[in-house]
């Protein structure tokens, strides 16, 4: 009996595509029509807003020095309230396409991440609306104040400000959603920084040229501080069962015989083996990481899953010569046509030697291709 796998249900990548490009388009029409809703309800919101600030007398001062800013900062408000409408249903939707491909701890971790973003943002700007954005009003007021001197305040400014802190937090949380997807999928992996660089970049970027003019002097400070706090929450991910979520596996010639495509496994048997040595996987190959794979079924699943996806046809393990495998690993990985070797590292005393280790990869790896692979 085979092990049973997180990918039982086998989908071509074209309907995974299809599916996340369906999930797309469905928000993007949905947060469109919320967007034409809340532009029919916005005048009514601002005016119960401005009601609401402690102007006391000087509230039948506020002045619009820009009709058309008012227009503007209209639908700025609709977009905002769209995005914030829109989002849990997205959230529930990418947790549903991406549960699937999941371990549990992941799950768990990415309700989390979700739950944070698209829940508790919305409650803390509203909660900035209604408490804070007033009494910071209310204390620049009281400062402020000169004797025989009026007051007139630009409406304009004071939702400008407010919008302004709301679009702080609405870019933080699509930065951290994105990345955290963008993590689950290994598209970013340790020593692969350019495309995590680019998506901090694009959205502290659309941040800094999109706030206000009342947050002149702060912008950089404050797209800066706003991705090292997405980056910060999406890193929180739990690691990869194999080290690694993404391998690059390449066709391999050998001596005789078709290409193979090689996965050298470094397996820690419960701390007895020593580790391979540090960049000496050849390029093209593998390189797995486990604790004790005989141990551990989850650790047994994903190597079953890395040998579907990447059609690995030769798994080279450190440890031992990969006669204690589990019955079931060994019919899977039979049955998707990988032959297991092992390098017998545990049975060796010369493995103590990093040299010696070193040697031992590129003997195992040149006895298949027929070249020394330094």
């Amino acid at each position: 009996m085979a092990i049973e796998l997180h990918s039982d249900r086998t989908r071509p990548v074209s309907e995974h595509l299809s599916e996340l490009h369906g999930i797309v388009r469905t928000s993007i029409v949905l947060m469109f029509i919320a967007m034409l809703g809340w532009s029919y309800g916005t005048d009514s919101l601002m005016r119960l807003w401005l009601d609401s600030l402690p102007l006391g007398a000087a509230s039948m001062n506020l002045s619009l020095y820009s009709p058309f800013d008012w227009l503007n900062i209209r639908w700025s408000i609709a977009i905002l309230l769209s995005i914030l409408t829109v989002m849990p249903l997205l959230s529930l939707r990418i947790q549903m396409f991406a549960r699937p491909g999941l371990l549990p701890s992941e799950r768990s971790w990415l309700t989390l991440i979700m739950t944070l973003s698209t829940v508790f943002v919305p409650v803390i700007v509203i909660l900035c609306w209604a408490y804070l954005l007033p009494l910071l009003v209310e204390a620049a007021q009281a400062a402020d104040t000169l004797g025989e001197v009026g007051s007139r305040y630009d409406a304009g400014a004071l939702f400008r400000l407010s919008l302004g802190l709301s679009w702080v937090l609405v870019c933080t949380m699509l930065a951290t959603v994105t990345l955290s997807m963008a993590r689950l999928l290994g598209l970013v992996e340790r020593g692969e920084i350019r495309f995590r660089a680019r998506l901090l970049v694009v959205f502290g970027g659309l941040l800094v040229l999109t706030l206000p003019a009342e947050y002149e002097g702060l912008r950089l400070l404050i797209g800066v501080a706003a991705m090292l706090s997405a980056d910060r929450l999406s890193a929180t991910l739990p690691n990869a069962t194999l080290g690694r979520r993404s391998f690059d596996v390449k066709d391999i010639a050998t001596v005789d015989g078709p290409a193979s495509r090689i996965a050298l496994l470094d397996c820690g048997c419960e701390g007895a083996c020593p580790r391979f040595p540090h960049d000496i996987v050849p390029d093209g190959m593998a390189y797995p990481t486990c604790s004790a794979l005989c141990l551990d079924p989850s650790e047994q699943a994903a190597i079953a899953e890395l040998v579907l996806h990447h059609g690995i046809t030769r798994l080279i393990i450190s440890g031992c010569d990969s006669s204690p495998l589990p019955v079931k690993l060994r019919y899977t990985l039979d049955s998707l046509g990988c032959e297991t070797s092992g390098l017998g590292w545990l049975d060796d005393p010369r493995s103590s030697d990093e040299s010696w280790r070193e040697a031992s990869i590129c003997y195992s790896t040149s006895q298949m291709t027929g070249s020394a692979l330094d």
